[in-house]
């Protein structure tokens, strides 16, 4: 409870933040996001130990989080503005350790919502995309109920995603999740079979498809019908709920993608030996993600590369192997696939079972006679503009209609569907008032400021032995401990977190342009801080004398608002001296957060941030002395902040001086990066020496 209290205390202040960043240039880890998860500020969280936070603000856009965790394909990975400099941020994995590190308070904060609106909307699918739009419905206070033809929910995240990949456990949070809002579900219910479109519009006010893309393409050869040749769905399906296939004892699987990744990897995990796979592809054209094959080709799986099918070869009824043509070109000049084969190339590749993993569709057959249309080609007519379908409150969402993709891509359109259906059932117009995911973002890193920033590696995630993996369908990917994570979360550069200039306020001074490390700031008229350049250190809210400067990421007076409760009652009979610690949260790691019991911490992203306001607000809440810890000049996040913030520490010190106290009350001292706990050899030895001094009389 103490923890949720915690949140509720800063819920006003996330809120402004949140509505300020709503009104500046996206960070492009942010802008690459399907549904613009606010990375900087999760990940600024996590680096400050403040876990059950930064799972709100992951889950407030993300129903899917856990799922996204650990199979996400990350494009704010490949948008972060380290990229230009070492690595990128590993997100993802930070993703997934702050999940698990509030899995207790997310359990607990789970709670059936009050149905408000005397409507219904029935859900066909359980997917990320029915998943997403069911949460966001049951929030509204609907009554809703999901419909999957699966023994469990999940849709394809449960029946083709491998459990090597994403546990069933993890998938379960995320669904646990949205249920527990009161949502009603009915699996092993396959539309069309054991209940009609029809029987569905009259039970409920509207009809949200989500099915996805459950159909695997076949290929038009010679030999492929028959025994020995599977498609890929009905494999992982069969993977997934436990019914072992006979494979023989060498799989080919055909194709180059991510699907054909998850069948060759789970044949190995069944015991199969030899896999190999062919595609049409060189190893830089296969559409799978680069780790994907890495991760296949250190598990021994073979790749053939620009090879196409011709036949199944066959002895009798039972398959020996795969006629392949050889692949001149996969795309034409304008980069349209359009391969080319020289037909006086061939050889066969042998194998007892043949896998098809070329493509997916969706099943829309209990669409038809139904008002819903389909096309030529067999998919659903509907309108991106309201997610309608041409019959009357029938929406749809999700792969079905936006072809394949990522989870979270799904889970966007969730959010779209979920909206539209609202509009729809008060009445209201659709076009133009359901969100948009492009957003303005923060350019490219100037050269000169990334030539000021420090090269770090990125903190590389274990991973079980091939050998050893290959064996089960254990989750090979280890997640970070806590001191891997807050150190890959100090990496962050809080791109979209900076300072913020409010004109009616600033004198053009020119403070701000003196003191910025990295020459974010412009004056003329009033100060312009440019957020390209601008770092977050926040060196210069507390330098502005007209107090112009706010950050994005954080509140310039949450410390001294909340000195009170950080400081607690100071008993007068007191056996040792109330300090209160100013660190730098930039090399805490987990031992940081471990401070003797009069030590009441105060973790802060840069000492830089502290402001000779917040120093004095702890004296005058009682503490007995003042610590301000930072990391060395070698270590430093923000290179050229250290004379500043001494300068401030040195002011405080006259300051408190005037005020009767000395001046040994106030330290700013640098952490032992070579101990342990870099803090708390540092905290204690100077709660020894105001203990000398004698303890302070609080009048």
């Amino acid at each position: 409870m103490a923890a949720e209290s915690a949140i509720k205390m800063k819920g006003t202040h996330l809120q402004r933040v949140a509505a300020l960043k709503e009104t500046r240039p996206y960070s492009p880890c942010r802008a690459a996001c399907p549904v613009n998860t606010d990375v900087q500020a999760y990940v600024g969280l996590i680096a400050q130990g403040r876990y059950n936070e930064a799972f709100e603000v992951i889950r407030s856009v993300n129903p899917v989080a856990s799922v996204c965790s650990l199979i996400c394909h990350h494009p704010c990975e490949r948008a972060c503005r380290r990229c230009s400099i070492d690595e990128p941020l590993a997100v993802r994995p930070l993703k997934r350790f702050a999940l698990e590190q509030a899995s207790e308070y997310r359990r607990d904060r789970r709670a059936l919502v009050e149905k408000t609106r005397d409507r219904s909307i029935g859900i066909i699918g359980s997917g990320p995309a029915g998943l997403t739009a069911a949460n966001d419905l049951a929030d509204l206070g609907y009554k809703v109920t999901v419909y999957d033809r699966h023994p469990a929910l999940g849709g394809m995240l449960v029946s083709a995603i491998p459990a090597y990949r994403l546990p069933r456990e993890a998938l379960k949070e995320d669904i646990d999740d949205v249920i527990a809002k009161g949502v009603e579900v009915k699996t092993n219910c396959e539309i069309g079979r054991d209940i009609s479109m029809k029987e569905l519009s009259e039970k409920h006010d509207a009809i949200l498809i989500a099915v996805g893309l459950s159909l695997s393409r076949s290929l038009n050869i010679p030999g492929v019908e028959g025994p020995g040749v599977m498609l890929a769905i009905p494999f992982l399906e069969d993977v997934a709920f436990d019914r072992k296939p006979d494979l023989g004892k060498k799989v080919l699987v055909i194709g180059g993608g991510n699907v054909a990744m998850d069948v060759a990897r789970s044949a190995r995990r069944l015991g199969v030996k030899n896999v190999e796979m062919v595609c049409l592809e060189g190893p830089d054209e296969m559409p799978a993600w680069k780790w994907e094959v890495e991760e296949a080709t250190e598990e021994d799986i073979k790749i053939h590369h620009r090879w196409g099918p011709k036949s199944v070869v066959r002895e009798g009824a039972k398959v020996k192997g795969l006629e392949v043509v050889k692949v001149l070109s996969v795309f034409d000049s304008e980069r349209r696939f359009s391969p080319t084969f020289d037909q006086n190339q061939t050889t066969v590749i042998g194998a007892d079972t043949i896998i098809i993993t070329i493509g997916q569709m969706a099943n829309v057959s209990f669409l038809k006679d139904t008002q819903v249309r389909i096309d030529d080609r067999g998919r659903v007519v509907w309108d991106p503009k309201t997610q309608m379908t041409g019959a009357k409150g029938v929406f749809v969402s999700g792969e079905v209609v936006t072809g394949p993709g990522a989870a979270i891509q799904a889970a966007a359109s969730g959010h779209r569907s979920a909206l539209a259906i609202h509009l729809y059932l008060q009445g209201e117009s659709i076009e133009g008032k359901l969100p948009t995911y492009e957003k303005e973002k923060i350019s490219d890193m100037p050269a000169d400021v990334a030539s000021k920033i420090g090269r770090e590696p990125r903190m590389k995630l274990r991973h079980l032995p091939p050998k050893v993996r290959c064996e089960s369908f254990v989750q090979f990917e280890s997640g970070y401990d806590e001191k891997t994570a807050l150190t890959e979360a100090g990496r962050c550069r809080g791109c979209g977190g900076g300072a913020v200039v409010d004109a009616k306020k600033c004198m053009a001074c020119l403070t701000c342009q003196r003191v910025c490390p990295y020459g974010a700031p412009v004056v003329s008229a009033w100060s312009e801080i440019r957020p390209e350049f601008c770092q977050a250190c926040g060196l210069c809210a507390p330098e502005c004398p007209g107090q112009a400067i706010s950050m994005v990421s954080y509140d310039v007076r949450e410390i001294r608002d909340t000195m009170a409760s950080i400081v607690g009652a100071v008993e007068p009979k007191r056996p040792d001296p109330v300090i209160v610690a100013f660190l730098c949260m930039r090399h805490m790691g987990t031992s940081g957060f471990s401070l003797p019991d009069n030590v009441r911490k105060v973790p802060v992203h840069c000492t830089s941030r502290i402001d000779i306001i917040d120093i004095l607000k702890a004296f005058e809440c009682g503490a007995d002395g003042v610590a301000v810890v930072r990391c060395s000049t070698e270590t430093c996040k923000y290179k050229g902040i250290e004379d500043r913030v001494s300068a401030r520490v040195d002011r405080a010190k006259q300051l408190i001086g005037m005020l009767g106290m000395e001046a040994g009350r106030l330290e700013i001292m640098n952490s032992d990066s070579g101990a342990e706990n870099p803090y708390s050899g540092v905290c204690a030895g100077f709660s020894g020496k105001i203990k000398q001094m004698g303890l302070r009389t609080n009048k």
